[in-house]
């Protein structure tokens, strides 16, 4: 489907491509897509999640349960192909000049409730996306932007104040275009509408028709998607309490499609012979993390130690066993930005006790006192239902526990852990950031400009990360016009935050798909499993009905 990339993930946290070029002059895509095949409509796909969405509207949420359902019913300007290209999505063609960029918007699209759509929905939703009182998680997006303008109903305009090389891929394709006449108070209801933020309304190729809250989400195709329709009428998205429950669903046939399957289920899933699996590579990092601004988290030889403390290879080997890629740091390894030099630390508990000791720490029998003589406590937090993250806080309280911390595993509902997330409350937790490519861009979510504050809450930048050095590699890395040039800088970040142990890097997961073997179309791209939800279809013409 058209690719609003997805850029946080949330369960299982949500593969090689090319690094497009700026573009100049391109024209219009057909009006419907090469190779469409009206036998194959009909039916409809139940797909799993055990996270419920936060809010359905663009960027005010940053978890994959909001994002999956926001990319099926907003698109965007452009878009990325599966090489990770921008294409035409609602601007049929685009034109740079200096830090100009011109986009030619598509006539004789609509929004789903049936009023057109123009060039002033698209200067609303840049303008609302750059307002400093939106609470827009993603806003670092936008540092680049100096002025937009509106030329007439089908002409838009965008001014940018610094060179951002890879503006129109990690930009313009990353943010939905959204109605305007749908926010008659602006900034208040983008921020603050439960009724907006429950019933969105785009252009996408799939409507907005019911959220049961920790139930279902469901969608229907849009038969006037101008790139012709899905050929699925509906597609339900299901919450389920946790990875187990959700392979038994698939097994029994309550569920069509579960995006990553844990690596202990997986055998039991293939013994069935309704299901198929496909295995992907996913543009993702997994890691433990904390709030650096605060104590003992700011201490880079505390998370040395941690880092060192921690059998990282056993999560590898005995929790993914083996479907995963070691982590020494943000890049995954099928990407050009990955600096194959970098090695994570050994688990070493005499070092690691040996970094403690050198920062002030004791050890007495079994316990860790910190300088002040308090014993040293960490919770770890994961969210619910993620037997994966579970896992992997069992394994630091059994691997700390031999340098004298308690650590408390505790299991947060997803929408809790993201609000204690934003706020800085968690003490430690596991999680992941994906939806990347060749194109990756981790400003946003390393930058020192990304820090949450009182004003914008939602910002990326929660594990509150700010040091001179990576802002200033961030910053390069979007000003650096030379493609070598700019995969050093990133491979220069991924040596620096590894030396450093900015967050503890665990793994790149080698991820598996289960799915109704009759389900067809599925193609995958390394920063969205449901790339190609549009062409998804039922071989069987029993289950298109």
């Amino acid at each position: 489907m058209k690719n609003v990339k997805s850029k946080f993930v949330s369960t299982a946290l949500a593969a090689s491509v090319v690094l497009a070029g700026l573009p100049g002059l391109h024209s219009d895509a057909a009006s419907v897509r090469k190779g469409f095949d009206s036998k194959k409509v009909g039916g409809k796909v139940v797909i799993s999640t055990f996270a419920d969405a936060v809010s359905l509207t663009p960027l005010n949420s940053s978890d994959s349960a909001s994002i999956d359902i926001t990319s099926m019913v907003y698109d965007g300007l452009l878009t990325l192909n599966k090489s990770g290209a921008v294409a035409p999505a609602l601007a049929t063609s685009w034109k740079k000049s200096g830090l100009t960029y011109t986009f030619t918007i598509r006539k004789g699209v609509k929004w789903h409730d049936g009023k057109p759509f123009t060039a002033k929905d698209v200067k609303f939703s840049y303008d609302m996306f750059m307002n400093p009182k939106a609470e827009n998680h993603y806003a670092s997006l936008f540092d680049a932007v100096k002025s937009t303008k509106l030329i007439n109903d089908y002409s838009f305009q965008i001014t940018l104040k610094e060179k951002d090389v890879l503006f129109l891929e990690n930009t313009v394709a990353s943010a939905p275009i959204m109605p305007k006449h749908q926010f008659p108070k602006g900034v208040d209801d983008y921020n603050k509408n439960n009724k907006i933020h429950r019933n969105p309304i785009g252009t996408g190729p799939f409507k907005f028709k019911e959220w049961k809250s920790n139930e279902r989400i469901v969608v229907t195709a849009n038969k006037n998607y101008f790139e012709g329709r899905p050929y699925l009428n509906e597609v339900i998205t299901k919450v389920l309490p946790d990875a187990n429950v959700e392979a038994l669903n698939l097994i029994k046939g309550d569920v069509d499609y579960v995006e990553s399957l844990t690596p202990k289920l997986l055998a039991q899933v293939k013994k069935d012979k309704d299901t198929t699996t496909k295995s992907y590579d996913q543009g993702r990092f997994d890691f433990i993390g904390f709030n650096e601004a605060v104590k003992p988290w700011n201490n880079e030889k505390f998370r040395e130690a941690l880092a060192y403390g921690l059998d990282r290879k056993s999560i590898v080997s005995k929790i993914q066993l083996g479907r995963a890629y070691q982590g020494s740091g943000p890049m995954h390894p099928k990407i050009p930005q990955n600096n194959d030099s970098v090695k994570a630390l050994p688990y070493d508990v005499k070092k690691a006790a040996a970094l403690l000791k050198e920062i002030g720490y004791e050890k007495r029998g079994n316990t860790l006192y910190d300088k002040d003589g308090k014993a040293v406590k960490i919770e770890f937090a994961y969210n619910n239902g993620n037997k994966t993250r579970e896992a992997v806080a069992l394994l630091a309280q059994q691997n700390w526990a031999k340098l004298g911390i308690k650590v408390t595993p505790r299991a947060y509902e997803w929408s809790i852990f993201l609000d204690k997330y934003a706020a800085g409350e968690l003490d430690c937790f596991a999680l992941g950031w994906s939806g990347y490519d060749a194109n990756v861009d981790h400003y946003q979510f390393f930058h020192s400009s990304g820090i949450p504050t009182k004003a914008n809450p939602g910002l990326s930048n929660r594990n509150r990360v700010d040091d001179k050095t990576i802002d200033r590699l961030l910053e390069q890395y979007k000003q650096e016009e030379n493609r070598e040039k700019r995969i050093k800088i990133y491979q220069e970040l991924h040596k620096y935050m590894s030396d450093h142990e900015i967050l503890i890097w665990t793994y790149h997961p080698k991820l598996t798909m289960g799915y109704d073997e009759d389900l067809g179309g599925i193609e995958p791209s390394i920063s969205n499993d449901k790339f190609s939800l549009i062409d998804w279809y039922w071989k069987d013409a029993k289950k298109r009905k």
